[in-house]
């Protein structure tokens, strides 16, 4: 893979922006490869449209704007309306699809509809563990980080305390796109 460009879109404080740091980071520190992120908010952060589009590649990037979406994540319709655009007509989408119905025309696209807030907060308790659980629909969708270089950042940077919550919120994200 050269270069694989991935967006997310969300309502501010559903944790994409933390989710494409957190992609970003693998794919520089535990894969030795070149990411960027470029996120894109709304005055009103908490509620708002927000985006963050990442590009990892093998080779050093040289126009930092994503242009031909490989892969589109979106927890709600707002979003959802303002950012498809640039999504490839082959993509990968996933919609959240308690929150985002209205889909129009979906292309060729391979199309997940999935209740990912609705099934974060039942199974682990929080929705503030979205970020991971779209970190790891990611990995295992596309494969653009391997799940073993997850893992161990995860485990890394999650606080002590909450090591194994966000392991287990990594194993949501994997069985809810299996």
């Amino acid at each position: 893979m050269s270069r694989y460009e991935i967006r997310y879109g969300a309502v501010g404080g559903q944790g994409i922006i933390t989710a494409g740091a957190l992609l970003v980071e693998i794919a520089v520190h535990r894969e030795n490869r070149y990411a960027l992120e470029s996120p894109t908010y709304t005055a009103s952060v908490r509620g708002g449209p927000t985006k963050v589009d990442v590009i990892v590649s093998d080779r050093r990037i040289i126009f930092p704007q994503a242009c031909a979406i490989d892969f589109f994540l979106c927890t709600q319709q707002k979003p959802f309306d303002l950012y498809k655009e640039r999504v490839k007509d082959d993509a990968i989408v996933v919609v959240d699809s308690h929150l985002v119905t209205d889909l129009g025309d979906t292309k060729n696209w391979k199309l997940y509809q999935i209740p990912i807030i609705y099934e974060t907060k039942k199974q682990l308790g929080n929705i503030i563990l979205t970020s991971v659980v779209t970190l790891s629909m990611t990995q295992a969708l596309t494969g653009v980080i391997e799940r073993t270089n997850m893992r161990s950042f995860v485990k890394d940077w999650a606080p002590a305390d909450y090591v194994d919550l966000n392991l287990k919120a990594l194993e949501v994200g994997r069985k809810l796109v299996s």
